[in-house]
């Protein structure tokens, strides 16, 4: 019998979340990692689901069996563009037909999302799945930001003295402004707010949250620093929430100072200061063309889940 494509529904919910266990069971080999918890509570996928039951949505249908789905977890404006975006849980499929599967979704929501003035649209998805990025770079997505995981085991032996907690927030002032004046250059292009009050109030709520301050001094001065923390309900790593896991939420040092091993002695810190507070793993999210960046993460950790970019013709 022929498939047939439906709005997704409230009957889809539980199947839904057995066919996107599966696809997280297939990451979870390549990703050791990642935590149990999504599968031991399968109502964590359940009510993220069900909360997206009003967006444009995709169910593929077979003898009345679920083959697929794809759901639509916001829209919102992001670079001068109306942006329609699938949430790392908001898909699975079947492995038999997989790529026609996400061909036949996709092509159906991208129209549907086109015209609703959603032009750019975002795809979260498990890094190792080769198909389905090989079909995303087909049809014209590219990579945007990497999630990357590791364990708390060491990475070099010992604590630099260099490197010290301070909370003091105002003393990094300058160099987190100048961290933000890094992401609009290419090849990064990424446009943030410099507006000094702004750079300190994004500070300060680190700091209020319970984030920690790993800062790198160099004659008096700091010259690098790395703000780590619990993983935050309602931000990234929607997967790792409530699993003893933290999260390196900001990290910078000055292009003079890199290459003399203070990142790594940053992220030394920040693991075992991790290993102290019972956490069982890290994670990190980093935008993919930031090169610098990019390179020094892919050293120390694993990806286990990307956001893929597509830009469709505004004229249209």
């Amino acid at each position: 019998m022929p498939i047939t494509l439906v709005p997704f529904t409230r009957e889809h919910l539980e199947p839904a979340v057995e066919l996107f266990s599966q696809s997280y069971l297939v990451e979870q080999a390549d990703s050791p990692c990642l935590p149990d918890r999504v599968l031991d509570d399968p109502s964590v996928i359940q009510a993220a689901l069900q909360t997206k039951l009003d967006t444009p949505s995709i169910a593929v249908i077979e003898q009345g069996r679920l083959l697929a789905f794809m759901v639509t977890g916001a829209q919102f404006t992001w670079k001068g563009q109306r942006a329609a975006i699938v949430p790392e849980y908001g898909h699975a499929a079947i492995a038999t037909g997989k790529q026609a599967l996400y061909q036949k979704m996709y092509q159906s929501l991208a129209q549907e999302w086109v015209n609703q003035g959603c032009h750019l649209h975002l795809l979260g998805h498990f890094a190792h799945d080769a198909l389905l990025k090989e079909m995303l770079y087909q049809m014209g997505f590219g990579a945007l930001v990497a999630e990357r995981l590791r364990d708390c085991s060491a990475v070099a032996s010992g604590q630099d003295p260099f490197i010290k907690i301070d909370q003091e927030v105002s003393k990094l002032l300058n160099l987190h402004i100048e961290h933000i004046h890094y992401y609009p250059h290419s090849p990064t292009f990424l446009s943030r707010s410099i507006d000094r009050q702004s750079a300190l109030a994004d500070l300060e709520a680190h700091a209020l949250s319970g984030d920690v301050f790993f800062v790198a001094y160099e004659q008096g001065e700091p010259c690098a620093y790395l703000i780590a923390g619990e993983s935050t309900l309602g931000g990234e790593g929607f997967l790792l929430q409530k699993t003893k896991t933290a999260q390196i939420k900001s990290a910078f040092t000055r292009p003079g100072a890199r290459g003399q091993g203070i990142g790594k002695a940053l992220l030394q810190c920040a693991i075992h200061w991790s290993q102290q507070k019972g956490y069982e793993r890290i994670f990190v999210e980093h935008e993919t063309a930031n090169l610098a960046g990019s390179h020094f993460w892919s050293k120390y950790f694993v990806p286990y889940l990307y956001y893929s970019m597509r830009y469709v013709d505004s004229t249209l």
